[in-house]
């Protein structure tokens, strides 16, 4: 996988929770922490760190919205 593969898993990870729909909000956050993970294993896997961190910020961000 490139670089740009894995950046487009970020950004689709990014739509899942933009365009979540009320009621598949917890459906839309399991997608998009599947696709920022396999974002992340890919981005170490290629040794893109940058990628990696961009990654594990926005797996930060999703644990830190998580409805309580």
């Amino acid at each position: 996988m490139d670089p740009r593969d894995i950046f487009e898993l970020i950004v689709r990870a990014d739509e899942k929770l933009k365009y979540a729909t009320s009621g598949k909000d917890d459906l839309r956050r399991r997608q998009a922490r599947v696709l920022l993970l396999e974002a992340r294993e890919a981005a170490m896997g290629i040794g893109n760190e940058a990628l990696v961190q961009q990654a594990e910020t926005r797996l930060e961000d999703l644990e830190r919205e998580a409805p309580a």
